[in-house]
């Protein structure tokens, strides 16, 4: 499933109160996003997980394109109303130049660790992908 068409499914699934958060790095990849999935309740931030300049319990959904760290999972949960739902795909290497080398099973920790339920990780061709929810 590709980012526009999931972006589109979270927005339509926390409609029409709801909102749903897109997290990258690359101004053209958000920008690309929401053209092809616009909607009223989708809005973006361009920067990294680790401090997302948000109120506690604000979003419904986040939708993430950058480096899983160690700080970023607490991120997503803090910012996650209840019930809300993360989506994360991306490259396992930090685009600042220092590899996170995160095993599957360390990514899936740091998201239990930080409360949420539900997580599956995906590991394939240099991306990780996490999906999980804050109960």
């Amino acid at each position: 499933m590709g980012a526009a068409e999931l972006t589109e499914r979270l927005a339509k699934r926390v409609a029409p109160d709801g909102d749903v958060l897109l997290v990258d790095e690359s101004v053209d990849e958000l920008e690309r996003v929401l053209t092809s999935a616009p909607g009223p309740n989708v809005f973006y931030l361009v920067g990294v997980a680790d401090v997302l300049p948000l109120t506690d319990g604000s979003v419904d959904a986040v939708m993430s394109g950058v480096a899983v760290t160690e700080a970023a999972p607490a991120e997503f949960f803090r910012v996650l109303r209840d019930r809300g739902r993360i989506w994360v795909s991306a490259d396992d290497q930090d685009p600042r130049g220092s590899a996170l080398n995160l095993e599957p099973c360390e990514v899936e920790r740091l998201f239990n660790d930080s409360g949420f339920a539900g997580v599956t990780v995906e590991s394939a061709d240099g991306r990780v992908s996490v999906a999980a929810h804050k109960p």
